[in-house]
């Protein structure tokens, strides 16, 4: 029997069982569906995070009090100690530093024609954004001056936001900044919302980073009159001599710190973040791997019972000279025909599948969005996988037909 003769034979048993045969390919569709979406996910979270931080120099460390996580994001105050001017002096002398950065950071509404959005605003010299990130360059304008008390440099999401037809605020405008506090008086803690204005001095292109982007750049005077910070800063970019020296430049700050001062790098955050996303990743390829397992048991079943159902069929074939080989591949070719239709048809379902992900859950809305990314390897890889599972589940019904004794087979009613 010719393979063309083998296959015909086997949609004819599948088509037989139309039900039957459906639910068991759905069962590998939803198997390698699952498979090929998170694999699609996963690859565009990476991709993403990449591009994020690939913005940021390589040759950064972001240094913040102990506990707080620094860099563009809130920072959190757990630290154990203050970072001040003589802190950044002290990590000026640090051999391996070529720079130091210090900002000032906080979230305020920026206000303008009527509009309003919560923006972070950070307090720093922009004169040096250029080692932090080596991308950012201005679209128009200039950049404030080192005590500038009102001049305001916008993220090009926040000039240009995505949900307005028109920029929400344009060069040279003035704008209104809205920051509130708590204060504590006579015992009893009220808020205070503190009002300055900024005449936007320059606007910068767009970069691609979701935090420079969406952040606003002022002096550092005016950050720490804005916030009222004390001159204490909430984090530092050291950036040192060449981006192979960061984990000896961190060992000679931390022999001066210890634990009382926090040390991460792009590198570094990539890394963790990439650790949590794998084990994320690994809990979910379990579920997916369990309803690859639900699926071959699906054709294990549906095979068995065709074989039981179709004894006399294989007896005849038997009586007129069809050998044992000839039945196991009979069968052998269904359990394939499960397997070959079930993870193409949902490598197809899979990679849309992610794309509606991406559109339902969080981390697909706004800024934080991202597309799938799959790579042809890795399509190959989940489409063996399910094939072969299918072909392994299907070896015993295929076996158990082919040790059927024609006599007993033709016998059975």
């Amino acid at each position: 029997m010719n393979p063309l003769e083998l296959i015909g034979l086997s949609f004819g048993a599948l088509k037989e069982r139309r039900l039957r045969s459906g639910l068991t390919i759905l069962m590998v569709i939803i198997g390698s569906s699952l498979m090929t979406s998170l694999n699609g996910l996963g690859g565009g979270m990476n991709a993403f995070i990449e591009d994020q931080l690939g913005t940021l120099g390589a040759n950064v460390l972001i240094i913040s009090p102990s506990g707080m996580q620094a860099g563009f994001g809130p920072p959190q105050e757990t630290g154990k100690i203050k970072l001040t001017s003589q802190t950044v002096r002290t990590i000026e002398r640090i051999h391996g530093i070529k720079d130091v950065i210090p900002f000032f950071s906080g979230y305020a509404v920026i206000k303008s024609g009527g509009k309003e959005k919560s923006v972070q605003i950070t307090g720093m010299d922009q004169s040096k954004l250029k080692y932090i990130s080596p991308k950012a360059e201005l679209e128009s304008g200039s950049f404030v001056s080192l005590h500038d008390p009102s001049g305001i440099v916008l993220g090009h999401n926040i000039a240009y936001p995505s949900d307005l037809d028109k920029p929400f605020v344009k060069r040279g405008q003035t704008v209104s900044i809205e920051f509130t506090k708590v204060e504590s008086e006579g015992g009893r803690e009220k808020i205070v919302v503190e009002r300055k204005s900024f005449q936007v001095k320059g606007i910068l292109g767009e970069l691609g980073d979701i935090f420079v982007d969406n952040q606003a750049l002022v002096s550092l005077a005016a950050a720490n009159d804005l916030f009222e910070k004390g001159g204490t800063y909430d984090g530092i970019y050291g950036i040192t001599r060449n981006s192979e020296e960061n984990d000896e430049v961190e060992g000679r700050i931390r022999k001066i710190y210890g634990e009382n001062i926090g040390i991460s790098s792009p590198k570094a955050i990539a890394e963790t973040i990439q650790e949590v996303m794998g084990t994320f990743g690994t809990f979910i390829s379990a579920i997916a791997a369990v309803s690859m397992f639900v699926g071959a048991v699906g054709i294990v079943t549906t095979l068995y019972t065709s074989v039981m159902e179709r004894t006399r069929e294989v007896g005849l074939l038997k009586a007129i000279g069809y050998g044992n080989t000839v039945i196991l591949l009979m069968f052998l070719t269904e359990s394939m025909t499960i397997g070959f239709l079930g993870a193409l048809l949902g490598l197809g379902f899979g990679a849309i599948g992610a794309y509606v992900l991406i559109e339902v859950l969080p981390f697909g809305v706004g800024a934080l969005s991202f597309s799938p990314r799959f790579l042809p390897m890795d399509l190959v890889e989940i489409f063996l996988i399910s094939f072969v599972l299918s072909i392994v589940a299907g070896l015993y019904p295929a076996w158990r037909a082919s040790r059927l004794s024609p006599i007993t087979a033709l016998r059975k009613e």
